[in-house]
């Protein structure tokens, strides 16, 4: 931090109008493996990025290589950048509002205490739980990293804030064989907390999943009810909404809901939240990559859109308040507007219940493919890895190798009929069970 104040107060002696320093360090333990530990590093990294306006040219600049001579070279290069850098009419200047809301559960001490020992222990143990499950059944792949990171942020507007967070991010795979018929279950969790991770829990299921879907096969093609498991729509409304939503992409002219304030875009079951200050949320913290306090943001209520995410420059082009929605993809990156913990308020609906009334249809556990739906035209297509049929209101049969397509903007404006209890994420994208009275199903 000590050294962004110095960065910072260097640009402005080379003549710059406003500057600001981002620093950003993170130690993470990475261990992958299948039927053994195949790799176990630990990382630790340090960067600081530095923007620099002179006027309305504004300028971006980072090092990995934090020292003193460093940073006094990353200070003249951001000012000789900004130079010969073309003004940016719209722009204002960096955040000066800085303040820290009440989010917590965003930093778990116990991170920092974890032995390798005690690591690698339970990784052998899951590896072993999947083993153990069925003579039908192997580990497959396997992923978990521990991360624990501190982000500073200095500004020439006296703005100084510092703070530490951590992350688990844990990922099974299992698969089955039976003579010519193979399959894959996976199991997957994110969160801030490591008591929240049970690595033989995810093992069991990711191995129950293979063994269930070993004689999976494509059905007809048909438009049938739809039921998508939690972390599989909260998958698609990252993928979905994420960008529309955001002021960014409606001052560029590619949201499809620019211009639709108060107008009603999605069914009276619909509210959805971005909420950075829920505890324990992914992406929780007390202020965003600019420094500016976050908070708890409607997008849409009971199907209305009732407002945008902002950051400071967004914010500052359509005269509103930032919504504390500014995020860096690294040190390396300028703020960009996207969403902090995106979140599908529960409905009261039980999957038992929505199975129950489905007289004939697709319950989706999982996806591949939905990433490359198009949210501007709100095209979805998303090819079903693991679904079961459901007939006379019962899981029946294993359902692999279809698609499922249809019109995201309709959907949740005409066709949603239940709204689960149940949610879960898929990182910082929250939902619940949600069911659909009829999509498209391509299939054999």
């Amino acid at each position: 931090m000590s050294l962004a104040e110095k960065a910072v107060k260097r640009v402005l002696e080379l003549g710059a109008s406003e500057a600001e320093a981002y620093f950003h360090s993170e130690k993470v333990f990475w261990i992958e493996f299948d039927d053994k530990i195949e790799c176990f590093k630990v990382t630790e990294s340090n960067g600081l990025g530095l923007r620099a306006a002179l006027g309305k040219k504004v300028a971006s600049y980072s090092t990995s290589n934090i020292s003193l001579e460093e940073i006094d070279e990353a200070a003249e290069r951001v000012v000789r950048i900004a130079k010969v850098t073309p003004e940016d009419l719209e722009w204002r200047h960096f955040n000066m509002s800085f303040s820290k809301s009440d989010a917590r559960g965003y930093y778990d001490e116990s991170v920092e205490e974890i032995g390798y020992e005690d690591v690698v222990e339970k990784v052998n143990m899951a590896i072993e739980r999947i083993r153990e499950y069925s003579s039908m059944v192997k580990p497959a792949r396997g992923i978990l990293t521990i991360s624990t990171t501190r982000t500073g942020i200095v500004n020439c507007y006296d703005g100084e804030f510092e703070r530490r967070e951590t992350g688990v991010v844990a990922w099974v795979r299992a698969k089955a064989e039976d003579g010519l018929e193979k399959s894959i279950g996976s199991e997957h969790i994110e969160t801030r907390f490591w008591k929240n991770v049970n690595l033989e829990e995810l093992a069991s299921k990711a191995a129950e999943n293979a063994l269930n879907f070993l004689k999976a096969k494509p059905i007809e093609s048909c438009r049938i009810p739809v039921i998508f498991r939690n972390d599989v729509f909260a998958s698609i409304l990252g993928t979905m909404l994420s960008g529309p939503i955001t002021a960014e992409w409606v001052q560029k002219n590619r949201s499809p809901l620019a211009g639709k304030l108060e107008k009603k875009i999605a069914c009276d079951r619909i509210t959805l939240v971005d909420d950075g200050i829920m505890y324990g949320g992914v992406r929780t913290r007390p202020f965003d990559d600019e420094g500016y306090p976050t908070q708890k943001t409607y997008v849409i209520e009971k199907g209305l859109l009732k407002n945008y995410l902002y950051d400071t420059y967004t914010s500052l082009k359509d005269n509103v308040k930032s919504t504390g929605n500014a995020v860096r993809g690294g040190y390396w990156t300028p703020p960009q507007t996207a969403p902090s913990n995106l979140i599908l308020m529960p409905g009261d609906s039980s999957l038992e219940e929505m199975v129950k009334e489905t007289s004939r249809g697709l319950l989706v556990e999982d996806v591949i493919g939905e990433w490359l739906s198009n949210p501007v035209s709100g095209n979805l297509n998303a090819t079903v890895t693991h679904a079961y049929l459901i007939e006379k209101g019962e899981p029946t049969i294993p359902v692999k190798g279809v698609m499922v397509s249809g019109d995201f903007y309709k959907m949740i404006l005409e066709d949603v009929e239940m709204v689960g209890k149940d949610v879960r994420n898929m990182g910082q994208y929250y939902s619940p069970t949600i069911k659909f009275r009829e999509i498209t199903v391509a299939g054999k």
